[in-house]
């Protein structure tokens, strides 16, 4: 009759969970008026989309969403917003404000009506994991073909990011102290 199978219930629940909390994680972004709270929202958002990436079962895209864009890029905003001073912006109400507003809440309607179609249909055709890893999509390939064939250059991304993560560091540290022109 009608049966129910308790981990997709669980998958589902846990899903919609995540999913609210990537959509407020962005709506603190956009109405948050302090540029520190607004990355940190940014990279609570970036978490959420991961663990989204994961329950989809797309390891890779979930690692590389933690890796780089919350770990390394958003560390390095955060740093930008340190050395510039992040000062809270005072808020007044503008036109520009409530399109804003009213276009994420347009975005949030068709979500919720794109949410309503129903499951889509799976892909025609035959699809075998085999190819896929041959061809180069799974984890393990990217990573046989990363750190064999392209380990120089993932080194220099990878010191390169932190050159400028001490740049930064460096930088916010000094107080700067424009020079004063002689006047003859």
């Amino acid at each position: 009759m009608f049966e129910f199978d308790l981990f997709e219930l669980t998958r589902a629940t846990v899903t919609t969970l995540v999913g609210l909390t990537a959509v407020l994680a962005s709506l603190g972004v956009i109405l948050c008026s302090s540029p520190i709270y607004c990355a940190l929202y940014l990279i609570g958002h970036m978490i959420c989309l991961a663990l989204l990436f994961l329950l989809y079962n797309a390891e890779f895209i979930a690692a590389v969403q933690i890796i780089v864009y919350a770990g390394a890029v958003m560390i390095l905003f955060l740093f930008i917003i340190a050395l510039l001073g992040g000062k809270k912006e005072i808020q007044e109400p503008s036109t520009e404000r409530s399109l804003a507003i009213a276009f994420v809440a347009t975005m949030l309607g068709e979500l919720f009506l794109s949410a309503t179609v129903g499951p889509t249909r799976p892909i025609e055709g035959t699809f075998d994991v085999q190819t896929v890893a041959e061809v180069g999509g799974s984890a393990k390939a990217i990573g046989l073909e990363l750190f064999s064939r392209h380990v120089v250059a993932f080194e220099l991304a990878s010191v390169l990011l932190l050159v400028a993560a001490v740049g930064i560091i460096c930088l916010s540290k000094f107080s700067y102290v424009p020079v004063r022109r002689r006047m003859k």
